[in-house]
């Protein structure tokens, strides 16, 4: 039952006006309509099986009014069935480990079919050498590139020229 915000008396039906106090309640009605046609909504798809369709019936429930018990209730269902089928299933997790563990089997063998380790082994350390070498090329290209080709500029103290002191040995002998 709807309670009138104005009198605070409970309304008798769904009447868009309370008979009490003549406020217009039109909002709450359909508010409240429109809480019962998504629990309606979520109950039908939940007997049709469509359980994930369902759960965002009562989500779209929940989103308007939090504390719905019966959405919280049909959603709290679901999430509890999906945990206990975790639960009661982890032979998937454990089958799909293995089949991580069967391609890498798989691959090492390949290796071995019929005797070609040696040319499986030789063919790899020929593209590891092609690699290796080519990002060696690379290295040594953009050391090459970053440093300078001549010696570094020299410092203002090195470009002063230094005037050798006049000695007695450096006059002419002939005065």
């Amino acid at each position: 039952m709807l309670t009138c915000p104005m009198c605070k008396k409970k309304l008798r039906g769904m009447e868009k006006e309370c008979l009490n106090c003549r406020a217009d309640v039109s909002l709450l009605v359909g508010y409240v309509e429109d809480l019962r046609e998504g629990l309606a909504r979520g109950e039908a798809m939940t007997r049709a099986g469509e359980l994930g369709e369902a759960v965002w019936a009562y989500l779209a429930v929940l989103e308007v009014d939090p504390d719905n018990a019966v959405a919280r209730r049909q959603v709290g269902k679901v999430a509890t069935a999906v945990r206990q089928f975790d639960r009661t299933m982890p032979g998937r997790r454990w089958m799909k480990k293995l089949q991580k563990q069967n391609r890498f089997r798989r691959w090492m063998a390949e290796w071995n079919t019929e005797g070609e380790l040696t040319n499986g082994l030789l063919n790899s350390l020929f593209w590891f050498t092609i690699v290796f070498g080519a990002l060696m090329v690379g290295y040594v290209l953009g050391f090459k590139s970053v440093q300078p080709d001549g010696p570094p500029p020299d410092t203002k103290m090195e470009q002063e020229k230094v005037v050798p002191k006049k000695t007695v040995l450096d006059k002419p002998l002939g005065k």
